[in-house]
């Protein structure tokens, strides 16, 4: 008789909060911090009467935090999950009840997912009301996206090999040296075409990176925008789950 993969939905949400949330938390709030020493912010920023330049200062740091969030909520969805399994052989005790991997993976990949979003929105709840007004549903939106195009791509290298993370790191530094190469060739007034083209092969890292003040005051931007990074995180959700199906497991 298959065994019922909703039942192991309990487990799967109790190990996301109880080990990778904790981690992203404090990951976040080192990369907010180091922001925060960089860009000079001061605890008079968070002071009501400092002006319109601090609520400008406290709006970009929230922005970046948010995309290191998002990213890092990403990138640790997969973490413990096909790869470790494999590698230490949790896998054969997993499916040796007759348990569909597919929709066993995709299952607490997808709670990893709603977990990211709820954290996400209960920090911004807070910082709305204590600091200032944000776009909850942007937020949520936003850590959504980011989980579908760069958590989808993390999914997807997590079945091709144990050296996920590195990858990923490797993919997105690329991704990022293209834009910066290409945003400094058109300020040069020069478009290179084959650069263009390659960007397309690369994880969209900048784009979604670059929504995060737009999700965060409430969707302000050409919905046309997410074409790519919602296309190529459906990409690789799918070629993930065809993996999952044609790999074998236990052997």
């Amino acid at each position: 008789m298959k065994a019922r993969v909703t039942a192991y939905a309990g487990a799967q949400l109790r190990d996301y909060l109880l080990g990778r949330a904790p981690l992203i938390v404090v990951l976040t709030g080192l990369a907010a911090w180091g922001y925060a020493a960089w860009s000079g912010l001061t605890v008079q920023s968070f002071d009501s009467s400092a002006g319109v330049a601090a609520r400008g200062e406290l709006e970009r740091a929230f922005h970046v935090s948010l995309a290191a969030f998002a990213f890092l909520a990403a990138a640790l969805a997969v973490h413990g999950l096909v790869a470790r399994h494999r590698r230490g052989g949790y896998d054969r005790v997993v499916f040796s009840r007759p348990i569909d991997p597919a929709r066993f993976y995709a299952q607490g990949f997808a709670l990893a997912g709603l977990g990211g979003v709820l954290i996400g929105t209960a920090v911004a709840d807070v910082y709305g009301v204590a600091v200032h007004a944000v776009s909850v549903a942007g937020v949520a939106a936003y850590v959504a996206l980011a989980w579908l195009s760069i958590g989808g791509l993390a999914f997807l290298l997590s079945i091709l090999t144990r050296f996920h993370v590195a990858l990923l790191v490797l993919l997105l530094g690329a991704d990022f040296a293209l834009d910066r190469y290409a945003s400094a060739l058109q300020s040069a007034g020069t478009r290179a075409h084959a650069i263009e083209v390659a960007q397309y092969l690369l994880p969209p890292g900048h784009v979604v990176a670059s929504l995060s003040g737009s999700f965060a005051r409430g969707f302000a931007f050409d919905p046309r925008v997410l074409i790519w990074p919602v296309s190529f995180g459906a990409a690789c959700l799918v070629a993930a789950l065809v993996l999952l199906r044609k790999r074998p497991f236990g052997s």
